[in-house]
């Protein structure tokens, strides 16, 4: 391999578009290919960058010199088009969420060990430099035990959003706001505290939206050293509020909104630990397509420097299905898709 890790990008929708622009800018990795069942999708991405443009799968899987790949299609077919680059020996990089379902990220991440291929993740929120430093303060002690975490997602998608496409809220390819949306507050919070709770109780009505699966979603937390916990997501918050992570310990809190650290305070602890911003640019809270590239770029390099180095990248699979372990507790919790009682 050369000094850079050639890619192919699966999905030329919203996402596979970001994912092409941000590559421009990472230093381990040089965007070659892109594959769309949309052929002028593709094409229009490839004429952007100069770079091949093809409308199956197999065919990017073929092209010559090809490292890696980034998913970015459906979230219900992540898993399935992974296996078939791994099947391929080419190395995975996955959108969020690996896939909806815990078992098929097994299954995927079963078959790029078996492969010698290596599987990341996007979870570019736990990227920015103060909230690196939010973990390494919490991991250090400086919170002390934790006692409380709550994850919260307050947005706006109408109508629109998911009359653009048959995927969009279905249990089959999407999952609603906890899986689509929410599921990087769901994913900072598991990450920050560093423990998986049991799910108490758990409410994920469809209440406004015309789709199969949740406009909202709550549910209540009990993590193993007895601290309570609170995820809540709405697709339904008008016009769009921040997404939030707070954590409090017995000597300290935090809160991070959006990819702002807002407030930090632990007992004794020296000036300039983390970064506190007042004040900064919103995210996507009602436009999808804002998207803020930093954090997404430092996720997609460190990924690049990982299959160049050999190892393991920061958002591994095991990593990468905890969110998505935790989102599936709440949906069971709740009783709804796969987890529906069947009436009579």
């Amino acid at each position: 391999m050369a000094d850079r890790v050639r890619l192919g990008v699966i999905g030329c929708g919203m996402i596979g578009s970001f994912h092409a622009q941000v590559v421009q800018d990472v230093s381990s990795i040089e965007l070659v290919a892109v594959c769309d069942i949309v052929p002028e999708k593709a094409q229009a991405i490839a004429d952007k960058y100069g770079v091949a443009a093809y409308s199956a799968i197999a065919d990017l899987l073929a092209h010559p010199g090809l490292d890696a790949v980034s998913v970015c299609t459906p979230s219900g077919m992540h898993a399935d088009h992974g296996l078939l680059a791994a099947r391929a020996g080419k190395h995975v990089l996955v959108e969020k969420p690996m896939d909806v379902w815990v078992e098929k990220i097994d299954e995927l991440a079963a078959a790029c060990k078996a492969q010698g291929v290596i599987l990341g993740g996007i979870f570019q929120n736990r990227f920015p430099r103060a909230v690196q430093q939010v973990k390494k303060a919490i991991d250090d002690g400086w919170l002390g035990e934790i006692v409380f975490a709550n994850g919260s997602c307050l947005w706006l998608r109408l109508q629109a959003y998911y009359d653009s496409g048959d995927w969009r809220g279905t249990w089959a390819l999407d999952g609603g706001v906890l899986s689509n949306q929410a599921i990087h507050t769901i994913d900072r919070l598991l990450w920050l505290v560093g423990m998986q709770p049991d799910v108490q109780s758990a409410y994920c009505p469809t209440l406004a939206r015309d789709m199969e699966a949740e406009d909202l979603g709550v549910a209540l937390l009990r993590f193993p050293n007895g601290a309570a916990g609170i995820i809540q997501g709405t697709t339904l918050a008008n016009p769009g509020l921040t997404t939030a992570v707070t954590v409090c310990g017995t000597k300290g809190s935090v809160i991070i909104e959006d990819n702002r650290v807002v407030y930090f305070h632990a007992d004794g602890a020296p000036e300039g630990l983390v970064e506190v911003e007042q004040q900064g640019a919103g995210g996507a809270s009602a436009d999808p397509s804002a998207i803020w590239g930093g954090a997404h770029a430092a996720n997609i390099e460190e990924f690049g420097r990982a299959i160049l180095e050999g190892r393991e990248p920061w958002v591994n699979a095991g990593e990468a299905r905890k969110a998505v372990q935790l989102l599936n507790d709440i949906y069971r919790a709740a009783g709804v898709g796969p987890y529906a009682k069947a009436t009579a």
